[in-house]
């Protein structure tokens, strides 16, 4: 595959499924099977509620309460952010503030968004109503007769997503 071009903001693909539908474990092994394509990834989790990471006192959480816009924490090879989020953010401005080199942020989450090409993800008990739009680029299942308008997948084939997401989103390559 070609390398990214310098500056190239990595591509958006939403996860998205019923919570235990197996979304967590389908990014997990999308991951290296996508590194191995020559895509590498970032990956976004929204959570409904608010997650409380920093501690009380500590030098991040009084950044924070003095009123800075945004705090990162540089411990030894991470960096760690924190910024308020507008109501309306769309997952596509934070591909901006990914490393040099990734191509692609898969995001998890964000239900309801539409926009960005999209797995669904469904499991037998977890099923929920598809939404069959050009956006979807494959549903990733443990139901053996599932049918629609898009590629059916096997939950359990992160290589065979890997390669129509591959084959849809940088067709380039």
């Amino acid at each position: 595959m070609n390398k990214p071009a310098p500056g190239e903001t990595p591509r958006v693909c939403l996860v998205s499924g019923r919570s235990g539908s197996g979304k967590t474990t389908l990014v997990e092994r999308l991951i290296p099977a996508l590194a191995a394509r020559g895509v590498p990834c970032a990956t976004v989790k929204h959570h409904r509620g608010r997650v409380e990471t920093d501690r009380s006192g500590k030098d991040t959480w009084r950044h924070r309460h003095a009123g800075a816009r945004a705090t990162f924490l540089v411990a030894g090879d991470q960096i760690t952010a924190w910024a308020d989020r507008p109501v309306d953010l769309d997952p596509a401005q934070l591909a901006h503030h990914c490393p040099p080199g990734v191509r692609l942020l898969l995001v998890e989450g964000f239900k309801g968004l539409t926009g960005h090409p999209r797995i669904e993800v469904v499991r037998a008990g977890v099923e929920r109503e598809l939404r069959w739009t050009d956006d979807v680029l494959c549903v990733a299942t443990d139901i053996v007769d599932l049918q629609g308008g898009a590629p059916v997948v096997s939950l359990d084939d992160a290589e065979g997503v890997a390669d129509i997401l591959v084959h849809s989103l940088f067709p380039e390559a």
